[in-house]
């Protein structure tokens, strides 16, 4: 148990890798704006580079579909109780939620039962599917900050007081570099996912469409993200039978140094590709799910697109290749029909611009800091 402290206290629960990426960044612009706070709670290497004392690691809990969530069931409860007893025994001045939001949304009654406010950054995507948790937010949560422009007529059409904060992505993208060159060969980036099981089904996929891809073009090279929650054996299992082609190689330490040398990308849909439009990078969003998540999606998701980018732009401005679509012959034949077409390749830029626009400038972190500090001293 944490000892009782006489500073400021702000819990932080971020349950997910970009999540944790986000809480960093907002840890850092609180402690700018008052030095003498103290964090704890959920969360990854982030939160706990810069200094919050953690009592539960995110790579216990971080899940995507309802096979994995039910797998993961007795350590998410554990972690559910850890919670649950932190906020009541430390009665923290500011509970900070971030993204992950059926295990968030419950951590926040308890809560609201103890009085203590509730900011939750990056809230559940209730306009896309799950409508009626719009009246759990309002019930516990005092305060929205959301990173998409249009959240927040959404929550407030609702009653919940919510506040576009700008997109934290735009404060690590500063310009949008001109990757499609004439000059040499073509390099594409391979993402397939952070989690194990998008890995395991992806990746596979993503390897056999590279063959075909280079069938077509033959100096074609491919670079396979290795995200820094990724055990590196299970990528360079799926690599092993590749290897004497020469054409695939493993990249770790973050897209960031995929998004240097890329001149296009095939990625799984998630956050990462908001990123690659942001860094005005042309690409194929591809992802399958188990088939009961998928049984589920079509009969609840509300929203026409996939891709954040897409969703953003309000039209399909990037290929998404969905379930029986993202397998290796029709991944290889839009990429090949892409990368054959510059005029196709420089739209997708200028669209990738007209993102940017939308999601405006950086400086997130500082006015959510600035927003929680508010909080903290309302209270």
């Amino acid at each position: 148990m944490i000892e009782v402290i006489k500073q400021k206290c702000v819990m932080m629960i971020a349950g997910e890798a970009s999540g944790d990426l986000h809480g960093a960044s907002l840890v850092k612009a609180m402690r700018l704006k008052d030095p003498s706070l103290f964090f704890c709670g959920i969360g990854g290497d982030g939160l706990k580079s810069e200094g919050v004392k953690l009592f539960f690691n995110i790579s216990d809990l971080s899940v995507m579909g309802i096979t994995e969530v039910i797998s993961k069931l007795p350590v998410i409860r554990r972690a559910l109780g850890a919670a649950k007893t932190l906020l009541k025994d430390l009665r923290p001045d500011l509970l900070i939620l971030i993204d992950f939001a059926d295990f968030n949304l419950r951590v926040a009654a308890t809560a609201k039962k103890y009085k203590i406010p509730v900011l939750y950054y990056i809230p559940p995507k209730v306009w896309a599917w799950r409508a009626g948790r719009v009246n759990i937010i309002k019930e516990r949560v005092d305060q929205l900050a959301v990173i998409l422009p249009f959240e927040a007529d959404f929550f407030k059409r609702h009653g919940i007081s919510a506040t576009y904060t700008g997109n934290p992505l735009m404060d690590d993208i500063p310009g949008l570099p001109n990757h499609i060159t004439s000059e040499g060969s073509p390099v594409i980036g391979l993402l397939p996912g952070s989690r194990k099981k998008e890995i395991t089904r992806l990746l596979p996929v993503l390897l056999n469409a590279g063959r075909l891809i280079h069938r077509e073009i033959t100096d074609v090279r491919f670079m396979v993200s290795l995200a820094p929650s990724v055990d590196r054996n299970l990528v360079e299992g799926f690599l092993a039978p590749h290897k004497e082609t020469g054409l695939f190689e493993l990249v770790d330490g973050g897209v960031g140094k995929i998004f240097s040398r890329a001149s296009f990308l095939v990625a799984a849909s998630g956050t990462v590709t908001l990123e690659a439009a942001l860094a005005g990078i042309p690409m194929v969003i591809i992802y399958k799910a188990s088939a009961l998540s998928h049984w589920i999606a079509r009969r609840f998701v509300k929203v026409k697109y996939g891709g954040l980018a897409n969703l953003i732009a309000g039209e399909e401005i990037v290929p998404e290749l969905l379930q029986k679509d993202a397998n290796p012959g029709r991944i290889a034949r839009t990429v090949c029909d892409l990368l054959a077409d510059p005029g196709k390749l420089e739209q997708m830029k200028q669209d990738f611009l007209g993102v940017r626009e939308k999601l405006g400038g950086p400086g997130a972190s500082m006015r959510v800091a600035d927003m929680a500090i508010k909080m903290m001293r309302q209270g």
